[in-house]
């Protein structure tokens, strides 16, 4: 295993004993604030996502003093024609704060990860606006602000979103692995926002700056099996590849298990070509279980 080392600071991979010292990151608010993973309230939380992510993750570290765990640094590299670049992200228990750990860790784990992922070249780091204490951490580690992405955010679907609603629901493209056949006309567009959208009990728009591109929806199953929930979900063709559906899964995940309390799964039928959905899936901490038969979907 391989470890780097400034004075009493170094990373590792993860183990299942860092539960209880992980708790004091992700049980943390103030920590969790921007990170795109809900506040965790129990160790088995804990155990399962350092078991179930963590540990598989290509280069997830563990952020250690004296070997105990008090944050992480993740670098996820990009797949296919994206192999060159990888995103990075952070957190750090808040009783270290401001004392130059994070800096330390990011660049220990720079020239780690350069050589781990021999077609790397580029690393990025999308940071909140507001979060100007790690948009200093970065710019001590050499990042350079490019600049400030539009806003991606989730709301109720509306009936005046039916023309932007009908520029991807039209596309083909678009509809080829859902569940539902092309929009042909602004009315079916109407009929399907007032009759499906808008009363499903969890289907939400993604929106850049408030403008409908695509779409995210989680239907509870009922009686015994309420407890899982299936997920679906597209956006238009324009914005593929930008990274957005893995934030908007981002985004839905991290408020239906509030707003859905009786829910412990969410699992997700993907058309084994669609190679695209697969990975977006496998961004955002899904598991893949295997084929079904097609007449089982």
């Amino acid at each position: 295993m391989e470890m780097s080392t400034t004075q009493n600071l170094t990373l590792r991979q993860f183990k299942l004993t860092d539960a209880d010292d992980f708790m004091s990151l992700v049980g943390d608010e103030k920590v969790t604030k921007f990170t795109r993973w809900k506040t965790f309230t129990s160790k088995q939380e804990a155990l399962s996502y350092i078991g179930d992510v963590c540990i598989p993750h290509p280069f997830c570290r563990s952020i250690c003093m004296d070997d105990q765990c008090i944050g992480y640094v993740s670098v996820t590299p990009g797949s296919g024609d994206n192999s060159c670049r990888a995103e990075i992200g952070y957190a750090l228990a808040a009783k270290y704060w401001g004392k130059g750990i994070i800096p330390k860790a990011l660049k220990m784990a720079m020239s780690m990860v350069f050589k781990e992922f021999p077609n790397l070249v580029r690393l990025q780091a999308f940071v909140e606006v507001e979060n100007k204490a790690s948009q200093r951490v970065l710019d001590k580690t050499g990042f350079q602000k490019e600049g400030v992405l539009r806003k991606i955010s989730l709301r109720p679907f509306r009936l005046s979103d039916a023309d932007d609603f009908m520029s991807w629901a039209r596309d083909d493209r678009v509809t080829k692995y859902l569940r539902w056949n092309t929009i042909t006309s602004r009315e079916e567009a109407l009929a399907h926002l007032r009759e499906v959208a808008i009363p499903h009990p969890w289907r939400r728009s993604i929106c850049l700056d408030d403008r409908s591109i695509g779409y995210i929806s989680i239907k509870q199953e009922s009686g015994g099996d309420k407890h899982r929930a299936n997920i679906g979900y597209g956006v238009g063709v324009e914005y593929w590849g930008q990274g957005i559906v893995t934030v908007a899964l981002k985004l839905a995940l991290s408020s239906v298990f509030n707003e859905l309390p009786d829910l412990v799964r969410i699992q997700a039928y993907v058309e084994e070509e669609n190679k695209g959905s697969q990975r977006v899936l496998e961004k955002v901490g899904f598991k893949k279980e295997g084929p079904i038969p097609r007449e089982e979907c």
